[in-house]
């Protein structure tokens, strides 16, 4: 070993923070020949170093690389290997690429000199790379993927140089792939990016009729259009994204006790042949930066976020757009030419090969329900693909929940009448008192992957409708209960909202148990933690023996309860029909069951009945809960938490009962004024639970209600005259035995008596 090998691995141990990522592990086995992207001596050393720790013995003849200045070099060093795999087919010969990155950022061409050290597409010398992992070393990603088999290539009459020449071939392409999904495009210059948007013939056509509307030339419509442009377009810089991931790191690591990842294994792989569009969920500010952070740290492309306006603040909008923010007005609908300009720039982005991130429900919810998809970025999406249907885009639908948000206590005050405070910059400074507080776990679940296929006998907007329902599902059903979810559900359907501590824990016990069984992933520690964390970040309270919610709590809790009530209405609603309408049969309740799934459905995001899946599911359903010895005789009194369950399906059920009530009641009205009442009356009932129903604020908890009912025909006309059909008396009648009688005798009076006189 010479000085300057002894000097370089000194170094590169003290400065270097690798981390690895990828399918494979090192495969320890003799025969394994471990490739490198790159000839330099520091990946060698760091390989080398990985070894160390793994106290694993390798020899200095098993590591090589593929060489730019000798291309011939490794195909000749294969062609012996595969000599040697065909004289001894015993032995087992693998070729496992590994690739060592030094600030996995992609380059742009703006001459700073740290955006020179990042990790680029340009090939450098040996020097430069060392300064390179000195400068960058701690942000270092190492990349190990599953070796190559040697013997898989051999086939009869094939010679072992077309053998090798293969291998090689296989090798460079699969380092070119990784590079493009870790790296993304080279970034070319912003003005331009933005000159091919305005050149594209869309664009041109749409400046020339916005101009002869407005009455003035088309340059200056074009001058106007390149200003709105620029707020649009973002700036990404690797500079500034490096400074944002220690800032990140820091604040989620003052934020969080825990994160919680599954799922991003099938999207390392993915990204390798696709691009990706990245759906999370939003219930919160963080969604994105959570999700951006985690991506990069997995050695993943930085997606480009779709943002709203309204945070294009003076320093926070440009230091955004500068991390990747693409920033969209709220509304455009009424503007063509805005239109055309955002969805020629989407598609020119998608067709560059650039990961996107946007969110289908537009806003976050302050409800923690998944509100309606909203379809327009889809849709953008989708025309991308079929323009190049080459380039294979898949959807990546993303659940994320949380123990505590740090906007709960914004949301509330918004539901409560108080209306939506604007970000500003003085608002950003005083949120960074949440530093000084804790806010629990949060889990980051990623769907099964949608890709994209060819429908050519469906229209674009039948596609899109079918994808963005398919989207909700796949984040819903890989959903990862949160803890405060979980005491949320059980507390909340609790007569006066408290429970003894020890009952607590064996419901949430029992909880657990039943969600595993039906294929939810949990948090791990046990659930007296779970009490003890939630009372000191005061989201419920303990007496001596008891756990109570004070009625500020019940309201806050309510979010979390919600996030999860997808996962437990059907268990709900099949221990309430069995109770409630004890005298039919297992298949009568199974039919009434499934002739209210789709309203349930259109609310909750669960899964599509094609193929009688909501059959399967309710039978499903039926045998964990007897397996779990939840389904009790007609005369005795139900399980305790079959109890809790029947609790939370009634609210579900009885804004479904009040929305037709009130409908019957009106016989003629608007959807507005259909919804406001039902509303009203909902709120009024709701005290029968003990806590205010916060969620009732947003008119859209009623709105998929609506459309489902007049997609099933039983709401007939438009909007602005609605009417009942015949078919609703029976809904009526159904909702009567189902609901307690004190709610129905309430709902009765306030629209006899009160509102409707």
């Amino acid at each position: 070993m010479t000085i300057r090998t002894t000097i370089y691995r000194l170094l590169l141990k003290l400065l270097i923070r690798d981390r690895v990522t990828g399918s494979g592990i090192l495969n320890q086995h003799p025969d394994t020949i471990y490739v490198l992207e790159k000839p330099f001596t520091a990946d060698r050393l760091i390989l080398e170093n990985r070894f160390r720790k793994l106290h694993s013995n390798y020899r200095a003849e098993q590591l090589t690389a593929v060489d730019n200045q000798n291309p011939e070099a490794l195909r000749l060093q294969i062609e012996n290997l595969t000599a040697l795999q065909r004289n001894e087919p015993d032995r087992d010969i693998r070729l496992q690429p590994v690739m060592v990155l030094a600030g996995h950022m992609p380059a742009n061409d703006k001459p700073l000199f740290r955006s020179s050290l990042s990790e680029s597409w340009a090939s450098s010398g040996s020097a430069l790379r060392l300064f390179k992992l000195l400068i960058n070393g701690r942000s270092t990603l190492v990349r190990i993927d599953e070796p190559l088999v040697l013997s898989d290539l051999i086939k009869p009459g094939i010679s072992d140089s077309e053998v090798a020449r293969r291998a090689v071939w296989v090798l460079r392409t699969h380092f070119q792939r990784c590079r493009q999904a870790i790296l993304g495009p080279d970034l070319s210059h912003r003005r331009t990016l933005m000159q091919q948007v305005l050149d594209a013939a869309d664009v041109g056509q749409a400046i020339t009729e916005a101009a002869l509307r407005q009455g003035i030339s088309p340059l200056k419509m074009e001058r106007q259009l390149t200003e709105v442009l620029s707020k649009i377009m973002a700036d990404f810089n690797p500079p500034t994204a490096r400074i944002l991931n220690r800032l990140i790191s820091f604040l989620l690591g003052r934020l969080f006790s825990r994160i919680n990842i599954q799922g991003t294994e099938q999207i390392q792989q993915l990204a390798l042949t696709h691009n990706l569009v990245y759906l999370p969920c939003h219930r919160s500010h963080l969604d994105y930066i959570l999700l951006s952070w985690l991506l990069y740290r997995h050695g993943l492309m930085v997606p480009h976020v779709v943002a709203g306006d309204n945070l294009d603040m003076p320093l926070i909008g440009n230091l955004l757009r500068r991390g990747g923010a693409i920033f969209m007005r709220r509304r455009f609908r009424d503007d063509p030419l805005y239109t055309t300009v955002f969805r020629r720039y989407m598609i020119l982005m998608m067709h560059r090969g650039h990961s996107i991130e946007y969110f289908m429900e537009g806003g976050r919810s302050r409800s923690g329900r998944l509100l309606s998809p909203k379809a327009g970025l889809l849709k953008m999406t989708l025309e991308a693909w079929t323009q190049d249907p080459a380039r294979p885009i898949a959807l990546i639908p993303v659940a994320i929940s949380y123990d505590r948000l740090v906007e709960g206590r914004s949301y509330q005050h918004e539901l409560s009448g108080a209306g939506k405070v604007r970000e500003n910059l003085l608002s950003t400074i005083k949120s960074l008192r949440i530093l000084f507080q804790r806010y629990g776990e949060v889990s980051i679940s990623f769907a099964q992957p949608i890709k994209l296929e060819q429908h050519p006998d469906t229209s674009l907007d039948l596609q899109v409708h079918h994808l963005s329902q398919q989207v909700m599902e796949r984040i819903n059903d890989t959903f990862m209960p949160s803890q405060i979810s979980l005491i949320a559900s059980l507390l909340l359907s609790a007569p006066g909202q408290q429970m003894r501590e020890a009952d607590l824990l064996v419901r949430l016990e029992e909880l657990s148990r039943l969600l595993k069984q039906s294929g939810s992933n949990l948090p791990n520690s046990p659930p007296g933690d779970w009490i003890k964390a939630a009372v000191q970040r005061k989201q419920i309270t303990r007496g001596q023996n008891a756990v109570s919610l004070s009625p500020e709590q019940a309201t806050e809790l309510t979010f979390y309860r919600n996030m999860l009530i997808h996962k437990l209405i059907i268990p709900g609603l099949v221990l309430l029909f069995q109770r409630r309408l004890r005298h039919s049969g297992t298949s009568t309740q199974t039919r009434l069951i499934r002739a209210l799934y789709p309203y349930i459905r259109a609310e909750l995001s669960l899964p599509d009945p094609h193929q009688n899946q909501d059959l399967l599911l309710i039978r499903k359903t039926r045998e964990n809960l007897i397996q779990q010895q939840l389904m009790s005789t007609v005369d005795t009194s139900p399980p305790p938490l079959s109890a809790h369950l029947i609790r939370l399906a009634e609210p579900v059920l009885l804004r479904q009962y009040l929305l037709i009530r009130v409908l019957v009641q009106l016989q003629q009205t608007t959807e507005t004024e259909l919804m406001e009442t039902t509303r009203e009356l909902a709120l009024h009932l709701h005290q029968e639970y003990g806590y205010a129903a916060p969620e009732y604020a947003d008119r859209r908890v009623f709105e998929d209600i609506t459309t489902q009912l007049l997609n099933q025909g039983l709401i007939l006309g438009e909007t602005d005259k609605l009417t009942p059909a015949h078919q609703l008396s029976s809904l009526i009648r159904l909702g009567k035995k189902l609901l307690p009688d004190s709610l129905i005798n309430k709902a009765d009076n306030w629209l006899t008596k009160g509102r409707l006189v």
